[in-house]
């Protein structure tokens, strides 16, 4: 596991293929655990060399991972807010992240310094790609446009237009010449890079499709959807060649190995599951995480998978051999935790949602947010080492009943205009009242 994220989310059931073969009962387990996140890790990319790992989490930062020794060798913080995916660029010495806060970032990462902040999007970036030459980036924003940055100058080369809902994911085809994109809006759309003229549309998802790749080919691309459907595509009649498979829960990621052999799938099920292109090989299940997975992706040689998960960390996966490494979460590092479990009272019932993004622990790292333990009577913004916006920073709020009741009764928005907060309200005074009497309980300082 790649442990230093952090955020807590769902069951398998045996797949079977379209074609009426049974998923294979080999358990693949992780060989390793990357711990250390605060958040979700939402995004995960081997290094060329496949020495290293980039990963990107609801905690606002990204991480550069030794994967030898499974530690952590810088953390890179600039991002005002998550980072949804991430991208080495050719060489390995650049990265490019895409995040909540609207841009991407061009990172040097021998400096571990921000290069570029790449702004245009008019929304949250949730899907990122780099052309096989390293000279474009690709984004898929939550505005309903795919854009095209040329990463030497890092300007706005040119904007795609034509998806009616928020674009999820972009993929370019392995000689550059063709962008694929995927949205809530049913469709993936090809784009010619060179002009930007839309050149084909795939429709048969029926519900949003969150990830898209292409095969080594250039010719087949592989969709995923939160219809729970894996599907194979030809880019070129735009004919629907297979479905690949199903989870038992939405799908959020795809990969496809560099020697065209497996698709990798995840989502809510918890599960990755491999599905074999070539041969007469079986699918395969891989369990392990504790909650939904966000990202995947395939080492260079394709004898490894990454993966991030809403359990907070990235794991490690033997590709070929499916059997259990006996690897376990790290040394001195928490498992996902739910405080809540045990506590059905009301004011634990409108926690859950805060607890994904705040721990209560005084020795836990901050996460999205800071840590609430000892909240009451405390200034707002005086977590020393949490990064918090400028309007939470300079207000002179202290918190007690009077100041987090009016938080939720208004919303973050309305009482520190300009937070970074969630936009969270809770109107009815009783359950602000609940809510109140529970956090007391669990952030009072222990004696």
């Amino acid at each position: 596991m790649l442990g230093g994220h952090l955020l807590p989310l769902r069951s398998v059931a045996s797949v079977l293929l379209a074609a009426g073969i049974g998923a294979a009962a080999l358990p693949g387990e992780a060989r390793a655990e990357l711990v250390g996140h605060g958040g979700f890790v939402k995004a995960v990319a081997f290094s060329p060399s496949g020495e290293q790992a980039l990963t990107g989490s609801f905690d606002y930062t990204l991480r550069l991972w030794d994967l030898a020794s499974q530690q952590t060798l810088a953390v890179l913080n600039d991002h005002e807010a998550a980072v949804n995916a991430v991208a080495f660029l050719p060489g390995g010495r650049r990265a490019v992240s895409a995040s909540d806060d609207g841009t991407l970032r061009l990172w040097d990462l021998e400096a571990r310094k921000v290069l570029a902040v790449l702004s245009g999007h008019k929304g949250k970036v949730q899907g990122l790609a780099v052309s096989p030459d390293g000279r474009l980036a690709a984004s898929a924003g939550w505005d309903r446009t795919v854009r095209l940055w040329d990463l030497e100058s890092g300007s706005l080369l040119r904007t795609l237009e034509g998806h009616q809902s928020n674009v999820n994911a972009v993929a370019f085809s392995p000689d550059g010449r063709l962008l694929a994109s995927g949205s809530y809006d049913l469709t993936i759309r090809l784009w010619r890079v060179a002009d930007g003229t839309q050149v084909g549309q795939l429709e048969g998802h029926e519900v949003g499709v969150t990830g898209v790749a292409f095969l080594p080919d250039g010719r087949r691309l592989v969709s995923v959807s939160a219809d729970k459907t894996v599907r194979l595509w030809d880019s070129a009649t735009g004919e629907e060649l297979a479905e690949l498979g199903r989870h038992d829960a939405p799908i959020f990621a795809v990969a496809v190995s560099p020697d065209g052999r497996w698709v990798a799938s995840a989502g809510a099920d918890r599960v990755i599951r491999l599905w074999p292109l070539v041969g007469d090989a079986r699918p395969k299940e891989l369990k392990g995480h504790l909650a939904a997975v966000w990202s995947l992706a395939f080492s260079p040689d394709g004898r490894r998978l990454l993966s991030g998960g809403a359990d907070e960390v990235a794991r490690l996966w033997d590709v070929e051999s499916g059997r259990e490494l006996g690897v376990k979460v790290a040394a001195g590092e928490h498992p996902v935790i739910d405080p809540l479990q045990a506590d059905e009272s009301r004011g634990a019932e409108l926690f859950r949602k805060c607890s994904v993004c705040h721990s209560i622990d005084p020795d836990s790292r901050n996460r999205a947010g800071p840590t609430l333990y000892g909240l009451f009577g405390r200034p707002a913004g005086s977590v020393g080492d949490y990064k918090y916006s400028e309007a939470l920073r300079d207000t002179n709020v202290v918190w007690n009943d009077q100041t987090i009741s009016r938080l939720f009764e208004l919303g973050p928005d309305v009482f520190v205009p300009g937070t970074k907060m969630p936009m969270q309200r809770i109107p009815n005074a009783g359950d602000r009242a609940a809510l109140m009497s529970y956090l007391k309980r669990i952030t009072k300082p222990s004696k």
